[in-house]
């Protein structure tokens, strides 16, 4: 009966450690290399014949190289890790590297993704885990070295995606609506504390937002068009994010716990095709505090997605949600690929994935993405 091959990984973030030169030592044959910044690795199959004189060949290098190895077998998965972010260096990678390793997965190549700024993604083999539970235990680890990483299916940018569902306040957007029309009635403080506990999970959101809103009654409609003017603000690499997004051909929808004064506007501004939210009252021209209509919580909001994915025909596996409150978990789950951004700590737990550290753009390289791909798609959404 034949014995399977092995796969050996080396890699080191040792000024004098050399990967590529320590593979062909250990098996006779050319590595397969990568690197990013200062640690490098590379990896090789090999005839387990070898695998005796493994370790001593590897030996006498254990203060500049680390390594691993592991049977290749027909039930080992194939999936791909990303890093990203401003604590991207060498020894981070190399640390996560190593836990990848003691996990069951095998680092077996990798690529840049952007270089202005940083990204990496690791093509990973090794024993069959959900993408999403192995993204879970490497987290904190991540969180550490100021990273964002997420292990996912082996395809990535090749995946036919449809549909972008995100959030609006503290997502798309830098500020949430609601404090910053409070700001104009003097109850910012008050009304902020309320939001943020309803986006830790602490308070139940419709309770909270009826009254939030009640805080508002008396304020003139026109104060609306004066924070959308004067005090919204995209979160950095939406515009990037939205244009490739659409040169992809994805459909960008925005349901939002919010109010819809503003996602109407910002679906003029920013080419959505699809807003979903809550409908301010307005009696005399002045806001009555009070919603009109069903309020979007979350539930809404997951049910929302299923109804756009009846009605675009799409596969869950083609759905993206993005959010960053606990009353965008249900959605997030109910996605192919559910994102928590710059979220409370009890949503970063729960999320499939996080973006933590990174622009909104950061999607685009857990997608697969690299920055000449993206810029792609950019220039395909311009051209019309």
């Amino acid at each position: 009966m034949a014995t399977a091959p092995l796969r050996l990984s080396v890699y080191s973030a040792h000024p004098e450690g050399d990967p590529a030169a320590a593979v062909t030592a250990a098996t006779g044959d050319a590595a397969t290399t990568g690197g990013f910044a200062g640690f490098r690795m590379a990896t090789a199959v090999m005839d387990p014949a070898g695998a005796e004189g493994l370790a001593p060949s590897l030996e006498g290098a254990q203060d500049t190289l680390a390594w691993g190895w592991r049977a290749r077998r027909g039930s080992d998965s194939h999936l791909r890790g990303v890093v990203m972010g401003p604590g991207l260096s060498d020894q981070a990678l190399a640390t996560l590297v190593g836990e990848l390793h003691t996990r069951g997965q095998l680092v077996t190549g990798m690529r840049t993704l952007s270089v202005s700024f940083p990204a990496v993604e690791l093509a990973l083999e090794g024993d069959p885990i959900p993408p999403s539970d192995l993204t879970r235990q490497l987290q904190r680890s991540a969180e550490s070295a100021g990273v964002d990483l997420a292990v996912l299916p082996a395809a990535g940018g090749d995946r036919d995606w449809g549909l972008l569902m995100m959030d609006m306040d503290s997502t798309l957007l830098a500020v949430e609506c609601i404090d910053e029309i409070a700001e104009t009635a003097g109850v910012k403080a008050q009304v902020a504390a309320i939001t943020e506990r309803a986006m830790q999970g602490e308070l139940h959101f419709k309770g909270s937002l009826i009254e939030r809103v009640a805080m508002l009654a008396g304020l003139p409609e026109r104060v609306l068009t004066e924070v959308y003017n004067e005090r919204i603000r995209a979160n950095p690499g939406a515009e990037r994010l939205l244009e490739a997004a659409r040169g992809m051909g994805l459909r960008i929808a925005v349901v939002s716990g919010g109010f819809s004064f503003f996602t109407e506007r910002l679906e003029a501004d920013m080419g959505l095709d699809f807003t979903n939210a809550n409908v301010l009252e307005v009696a005399d021209g002045h806001l009555t505090g009070r919603v009109s209509g069903e309020i979007v919580d979350g539930a809404v909001k997951a049910a929302t997605l299923r109804e756009l994915r009846e009605r675009l025909g799409l596969d869950r596996e083609q759905l993206i949600a993005m959010g960053d409150g606990a009353n965008d978990l249900a959605m997030m789950t109910q996605a192919g690929l559910g994102v928590a951004y710059h979220a409370k700590p009890r949503v970063r737990a729960e999320a499939p994935y996080n973006l933590a550290v990174t622009s909104l753009d950061g999607l685009l390289y857990m997608l697969g993405l690299t920055d000449d791909d993206i810029e792609s798609y950019r220039k395909r959404e311009r051209a019309g």
